[in-house]
């Protein structure tokens, strides 16, 4: 089940904030402002439960992130007797209530209270769970194939081996589905690989003697298919953005993933199709939170919205701004609407307005 609300007490650099969330969920803001801590919040929560199948413990390293003691996570003018807190909504309205004691140099958070013990079936929770971190994997000869988790990885390192072992069984949810009829999940990685990056196709084979898996890149025209290519020798954006596109194609109903700047070495054209492609697998009914700077990104998914692709009312945008209030910063959000033509209703300072300043400095 989705989460619908989330609210955070002393998280970071986060007071006391709620987040009404959808299928598709946009960070956006300037650096140090508060959108990463959002997402390490929910990474804490499900590399807690992996660890110990249940809450009672907040683990601050480990799998997923690594952020110190709980100095370091405290927000920094929460009254003495406070501590970090969650509270998380499904669907249904019902809560999930949790509190964690403070302990400066503690690395792990010992619970103060925990609430609806039953709602752990939350998709945080659930196997059908993806994080890609804004660090990925870089173009290689081969990648190992020893992991048996069907999961990504933070950096992207399973994709291959994912694609290798489930490319051509795992089938695709039909909003992704072309005239072919085609099912499968490799077919459609090529076919938005070749529409990303003019006519490039992936080719993957397993190395058994080494428990790797080989990739290399062929170029497809409209008469022939090129000699294959090293993914080293191929631009790099094009293997930096391979574990996206799986995580995103093979999208179910209620999966939760969590990307960090998809846009990242990619050219603009590319990162509007991205952003398409972000709204396709939000309308599968999986919800996606995903961390951007990119104004292509998030026009992308407007043209989505305007061609009917996704709801706008399952589309949320989240804009952090730090302000000086004196004493201190404080992180305000904003949470522009957007129409059913694409527009948005609201475009405060900083919220992917440089091109219109840069026009107006040029003219």
């Amino acid at each position: 089940m989705k989460i619908d609300r989330l609210q955070l007490i002393n998280f970071k650099c986060l007071s006391n904030v709620t987040f009404e969330f959808g299928n598709l969920n946009i960070l956006a803001g300037a650096n140090g402002c508060g959108k990463s801590s959002l997402i390490h919040a929910l990474l804490l929560l499900r590399q807690s439960y992996e660890q110990y199948r249940d809450l009672n413990k907040l683990l601050l390293c480990g799998k997923y992130v690594n952020l110190g003691s709980a100095k370091d996570l405290l927000y920094e003018h929460a009254e003495k007797d406070e501590g970090i807190s969650y509270k998380i909504f499904n669907e249904k309205n019902e809560k999930l209530e949790l509190s964690y004691e403070y302990i400066p140099e503690n690395r792990i958070l010992n619970i103060l209270e925990y609430r609806d013990r039953s709602l752990k079936n939350l998709n945080i929770f659930d196997d059908a769970f993806e994080y890609l971190s804004a660090e990925r994997i870089v173009p290689q000869t081969t990648y190992s194939s020893i992991s048996q988790d069907d999961l990504l990885g933070s950096h992207g390192e399973n994709a291959f081996n994912f694609l290798e072992k489930y490319g051509a069984t795992f089938k695709v949810e039909k909003i992704f589905q072309d005239e072919t009829k085609n099912e499968y999940l490799l077919y459609y990685i090529n076919k938005w690989m070749e529409r990303i990056f003019q006519g490039f196709r992936l080719q993957l084979s397993p190395i058994a003697e080494a428990d790797a898996v080989g990739l290399r890149y062929a170029e497809k025209s409209r008469d022939r298919v090129s000699n294959s290519y090293r993914a080293i020798n191929v631009g790099f954006g094009i293997t930096y953005v391979l574990p996206i596109l799986v995580a995103l194609l093979k999208a179910k109903k209620n999966d939760l993933i969590l990307i960090e700047n998809p846009e990242a070495h990619l050219h603009p054209k590319a990162q509007r199709i991205i952003g398409e492609l972000l709204a396709k697998a939000a309308s599968t009914g999986a919800q996606v939170v995903v961390e951007t700077h990119s104004d292509h990104i998030l026009n992308g998914i407007r043209i989505s919205v305007k061609n009917k692709m996704i709801n706008p009312t399952d589309v949320k945008m989240f804009f952090f701004m730090k302000e000086d209030v004196g004493t201190k910063y404080h992180t305000n959000i904003y949470s522009p609407q957007m129409d059913d033509e694409g527009n948005i209703d609201i475009w405060p300072e900083g919220f992917f307005d440089e091109w219109d300043n840069a026009l107006a400095q040029l003219f």
